[in-house]
């Protein structure tokens, strides 16, 4: 059975006491302890320089900590996000190094009990095409959407440059055959989740995870249970695929590392769609249950994305309506 899974910003008191409280089981933890509890931007800031270094190495101990308080809160500290520098998206000299330092954190998170680091391989993400769409949801919610139109024919950012499908498919690979079989010998999984928007290019960069093909090919590339799929309901949407065939495809594999489960309505594949309740959209969330009890499924589930309601500033209401769908559709498949 799966777990009803959350990716944390913040470990104060009062958030890990909240996703308790409303039946989160297991959660993604922060690198740094913080209590910082920040308001979440309904559209993301557009992404409109080089990807940077790599943040400081963590402190294991540091780490150790966070898990603990985690832990204080009957919460499962399973899953962390994975850095990557400029330097290995775009092959530049340095890559080795700062593989090197991707090892060191792979084993540190398996020392500290983490199953499961995700990660992107996104050079640069195709966020300008972003935007609010205030009221326009079911009672008036906030929601936001993406246009592929708003983006389309921008030129390339001189710090960045042009990288063809070809070039991220081989810093993809290489960085995958550096770094799978220090997870396997760790005893945990990376999970790359897909480009979101998924677009083919932006500003001269390709995007190489941007359709189901471009993720049956990542799980291609090494035949092992630690190169995973962070598999999301809404981007398989978005690719204009059945969400629940592809569970089916890669669950059947034990491909999938853990899902992000949320909803679109899309007007085009790819390039036009909206975000909304888990409830609407195009996708068939039911069929998608039953896809993964169907293939065994364990893992942890996040809802991720909600749309924004009124007062609900820290999208407090909007996570407990998400969690709390995902705990009846249990319920009802498995």
């Amino acid at each position: 059975m799966f777990k009803i899974s959350k990716g944390l910003g913040n470990v104060a008191e009062s958030t890990l006491r909240f996703f308790a409280q409303i039946g989160v089981e297991e959660v993604s933890i922060p690198a740094r302890l913080n209590d910082d509890v920040q308001l979440r931007p309904l559209v993301p800031s557009p992404q409109l320089k080089a990807p940077g270094s790599l943040p400081a190495m963590w402190d294991e101990a540091e780490l150790q900590r966070i898990a603990e308080r985690v832990r204080a809160f009957d919460l499962n500290p399973t899953l962390m996000d994975l850095p990557l520098s400029g330097r290995i998206l775009l092959g530049l000299e340095g890559r080795d190094e700062d593989l090197r330092d991707v090892e060191m954190r792979v084993q540190m998170a398996a020392r500290v009990g983490i199953r499961v680091l995700t990660y992107n391989f996104t050079a640069l993400r195709a966020s300008e095409g972003y935007a609010a769409c205030e009221g326009a949801g079911r009672g008036g919610a906030h929601l936001r959407d993406f246009d592929f139109a708003r983006i389309e024919g921008l030129p390339p950012l001189e710090a960045v440059g042009q990288h063809s499908q070809e070039q991220m498919w081989e810093r993809l690979t290489l960085f995958l055959r550096a770094i799978v079989p220090v997870a396997e010998r760790a005893g945990l999984r990376l999970a790359l989740h897909p480009n979101d928007p998924p677009v083919p290019v932006y500003r001269g960069v390709a995007q190489p995870l941007w359709n189901l093909d471009s993720m049956k090919r990542l799980a291609d590339v090494i035949d092992s249970r630690a190169n995973s799929i962070f598999f999301d309901t809404g981007v398989t949407t978005e690719y204009g695929e059945d969400a629940a065939e592809a569970i089916r495809y890669f669950g059947r594999r034990d491909r999938i590392g853990t899902v992000h489960f949320r909803n679109v309505r899309v007007e085009e594949p790819h390039y036009r769609y909206t975000e909304t309740f888990v409830d609407e959209g195009d996708c068939d969330i039911v069929a998608c249950m039953r896809a993964f009890a169907e293939v065994g499924y364990e893992g942890g589930i996040d809802p991720d994305h909600t749309p924004g309601l009124i007062d609900d500033a820290h999208s407090s209401m909007g996570w407990a309506y998400a969690i709390g769908q995902l705990r009846a559709l249990r319920l009802a498949t498995y």
